[in-house]
């Protein structure tokens, strides 16, 4: 964490929706079969009762080494004229999924009906949006080799005080609920 005036740090837990309620589903469902499977063919085919009373724990293990990638969080950072994404698994381990210089952004904006074509048409689009129906969603636009990126997140005020600090002519301030 920085000492700076000119620095922002906001996170979003990903909400259960879409791809995102899909994954968490899937892994229930592996868990239940796992443990009910094993039980059924260690204890009723295979007549293993140890195997069968320890199967849990097993599945208790399959829990803890797999269920992170179902707690999925994003945090957005702008620090040394720098605006950083990463994601953070089973708040634990956290991995930078983009980065740059907030003065090479094209535009920052929110994602409104005004801004639309330049949110819609990219040739590459990062959602590291905590919700889709979020009402502080914002993107921002990155002209790099030829090709636009579209990083789309979540704001807030302090947020874009600084990046309008580092690129005043791209990005546009609106009031955020935080």
């Amino acid at each position: 964490m920085e000492d700076s005036v000119n620095y922002a740090e906001y996170t979003v837990e990903q909400k259960s929706e879409g791809s995102h309620k899909k994954k968490r589903m899937l892994l229930i469902s592996l868990y239940v079969i796992f443990c009910l499977g094993g039980m059924i063919l260690f204890v009723g085919v295979l007549k293993l009762w140890p195997v069968g009373a320890i199967l849990p724990f097993f599945t208790f293990i399959l829990y803890g080494l797999t269920w992170r990638y179902a707690e999925l969080e994003h945090k957005y950072e702008v620090a040394n004229a720098k605006f950083r994404v990463s994601e953070i698994y089973g708040r634990k381990k956290q991995e930078t999924v983009f980065e740059c210089f907030v003065s090479e952004l094209s535009l920052i904006a929110p994602m409104t009906d005004e801004y639309k074509e330049q949110w819609e048409k990219a040739d590459n689009i990062l959602d590291y949006r905590g919700s889709k129906k979020t009402t502080d969603g914002y993107f921002a636009r990155l002209e790099k080799d030829g090709k636009s990126t579209v990083v789309y997140f979540e704001a807030i005020n302090k947020m874009l005080k600084v990046m309008k600090f580092y690129n005043s002519k791209a990005t546009v301030v609106t009031t955020m609920r935080y």
